[in-house]
């Protein structure tokens, strides 16, 4: 190779690095500063979806709360909720709280315990006897209250009629 193909080589190789290194500079100054993202659900019905933001989200001990918005997902009699899950649920313990609601009007709370690594997803039915009203993922916390039950640290809430 001649001496002056290997110096623009060298330029050529040199002005790559400096690029990269500017490029990572400036990702790297972009995600520092950006807001860390809080875990979504993601709720699909009747052909419509929905990312779940939490309703609240602590850290174990409830403290450093942020707070969010209920989300809403129309959810007809003889449809089901479907919810995929993030990661951070996955990995925990949780509890699913679903509320119906019969023809007379009376509600119907039932709540089920999961643990760490079960599902990654969720069906929850809605018939014409027991409508589907509403469901809350909670994920527990390290507070116990007076009557010995867990707090929920994280719950990501779907008002579905």
């Amino acid at each position: 190779m001649q001496a002056r193909t290997k110096k623009t080589l060298a330029l050529i190789t040199v002005g790559l690095v400096v690029t990269a290194v500017a490029f990572v500079g400036v990702l790297y100054a972009l995600i520092r500063d950006s807001d860390p993202r809080l875990p979504e659900i993601t709720a699909f019905a009747h052909g419509h979806a929905e990312q779940v933001a939490p309703l609240a989200f602590c850290n174990l001990y409830l403290e450093n709360c942020e707070t969010g918005r209920l989300a809403e997902l129309d959810v007809p009699p003889g449809s089901a909720l479907q919810l995929s899950l993030p990661q951070e649920i996955v990995d925990a313990p949780w509890r699913m709280v679903v509320v119906y609601q019969d023809p007379s009007g009376q509600v119907v709370v039932q709540e089920r315990a999961h643990r760490a690594g079960e599902t990654r997803a969720v069906t929850v039915p809605s018939t014409e006897e027991l409508q589907l009203a509403g469901v809350e993922i909670q994920l527990p916390s390290a507070v116990i209250d007076e009557q010995g039950l867990t707090q929920a640290r994280a719950a990501w809430s779907i008002k579905t009629a």
